[in-house]
């Protein structure tokens, strides 16, 4: 059994001149990349759980190793970043208020045939306390979750209580939502051995709402359809709800909607059928005025090798669609990273018009897997996602075997601020596991102005 929840905001896209009604852009001469500052430091090499928000008028970053663990915020002058506090508060926000100094962080515990979830909103003062305000917590029996269920499924099929995770949500004034998706499954019980048949599993997703800034909480239904990592945005009128189905070889991806207003929830509608399959990525979603945008890693031009181990080359693309509000479907998803071999990783951030996404990706060959040689690559829109320019390369550690990774984007007042993982693989230290108990890497800071486009 699984119980799992997740949510992030995050989306965008690119055209080519060989697509109808597209055009091509240049970067304009004037703006550079400022030289990369190091912040903090990963937990074990791309692994961290270092996060960037828009947060109360500004930018913030929260996390880093044990040593250079931090909340940090941009400071007035757009370049620099100062500590705010050095204190771990134990939980990763699940969304910040961009106007407001509030945060909103959820956990859940799980046991056989119940469910227990607690939210809460947190703020930060300018001294640096963490001041939890709101809490409230919703619980749910197996036989609500699932009237009509066998009485052998079980929400957690272990001895004791379990764990689900949240990722993500929105905050948006008294308004909060929070995406979940919980599974049940069939459980055999003989004696000491259990048997676990997951392709019984049942599915109920959703999202969890407060409507008055945290203090009370319900459930709006969406449906009864496997939704593996959800995420949600929203728009000026509209929530959006994204997630995937697992179909053993391919990611089906999916979404819903409802008005801000009030009504319920659309049934859900399949967008595609070529997500990439790996546990890691999940897909990224972004609202900004009336339209949505979604991106995601795509595995449609996946290639084979001859490889007991790995038969996948994992080549993937960074793919891109969008939607108006308004407008009866999606655009047609376009590939955002094209020219590149592989990409990993893809981030993004909208400031009005303005649009950015930066992944991990290389153009040469190598042992691909995003810990391998690669460097950080970008596109811009200026239009909303309508045209996009080429992928440009921010950093250039490729030749020399290292890798960039893990990017985080944010636009704020006109100037992109990128952070990201950087470091070599220390083959002596891991030995034969070269991707297991690697050192800290150092998380690196850069930034520049939005490019402007040609005529």
């Amino acid at each position: 059994m699984r119980a799992n929840y997740a949510l992030t905001a995050l989306a965008l896209t690119l055209l080519t001149t060989a697509q109808v009604g597209c055009r091509q852009k240049s970067e304009a001469s004037s703006g550079v990349w400022s030289k990369p500052v190091e912040i903090a430091k990963s937990s074990d090499s791309l692994s961290t759980s270092f996060s960037l928000y828009r947060w109360n008028g500004t930018l913030l970053t929260l996390g880093g190793d044990s040593g250079t663990f931090a909340a940090r915020v941009l400071e007035d002058n757009g370049q620099d970043w100062r500590t705010v506090s050095s204190a771990d508060p134990g939980w990763i926000p699940l969304d910040a208020d961009a106007k407001e100094s509030r945060f909103v962080i959820a956990r859940d515990t799980i046991w056989r045939d119940k469910l227990e979830a607690t939210f809460s909103v947190v703020s930060l003062s300018a001294d640096g306390r963490f001041t939890k305000g709101n809490t409230a917590s919703l619980h749910f029996q197996k036989d609500a979750l699932f009237p009509g269920a066998p009485s052998n499924l079980e929400l957690h099929p272990w001895d004791g209580q379990g764990h689900g995770a949240f990722w993500g949500g929105t905050l948006n004034g008294e308004e909060i939502r929070l995406p979940f998706c919980i599974e049940g499954t069939p459980i055999e019980r003989t004696g000491h051995q259990v048997g676990v048949r997951a392709d019984l599993a049942l599915s109920a997703n959703g999202v969890f709402a407060s409507s008055d800034g945290g203090r009370t909480w319900r459930t709006e239904a969406i449906s009864v359809r496997e939704a593996r990592a959800p995420v949600l945005c929203r728009t000026k009128g509209y929530y959006y709800y994204f997630a995937k189905s697992y179909y053993g070889s391919f990611y089906e991806s999916w979404f819903s909607r409802r008005s801000t207003e009030d009504g319920s929830w659309s049934h859900p509608e399949t967008l595609n059928k070529s997500v990439a399959v790996k546990l890691s990525e999940n897909l990224h979603a972004l609202g900004e005025g009336d339209t949505a945008h979604l991106c995601w890693l795509d595995s449609r031009h996946e290639k084979t090798r001859l490889s007991l181990n790995r038969p996948l080359a994992e080549n993937y693309e960074v793919a891109y669609s969008r939607r108006k509000d308004s407008e009866a479907s999606w655009s047609k998803d376009i590939i955002l990273s094209k020219g590149l071999r592989w990409a990993y990783a893809p981030s993004m951030a909208a400031e009005g018009n303005n649009l950015v996404v930066a992944w991990a990706g290389a153009r040469g060959l190598a042992d691909r897997t995003e810990f391998g040689p690669s460097d950080i690559y970008y596109v811009t829109s200026d239009d909303s996602g309508k045209t996009w320019t080429k992928p440009t390369q921010v950093t250039d550690g490729f030749k020399s075997e290292i890798t960039a990774g893990r990017p985080q984007v944010a636009l704020h007042k006109g100037v992109i601020h990128l952070l990201y993982v950087q470091g070599k693989l220390n083959f002596k230290k891991s030995g034969g596991l070269v991707k297991l108990n690697q050192p800290p890497w150092p998380i690196l800071y850069q930034q520049r102005p939005f490019p402007s486009a040609n005529p």
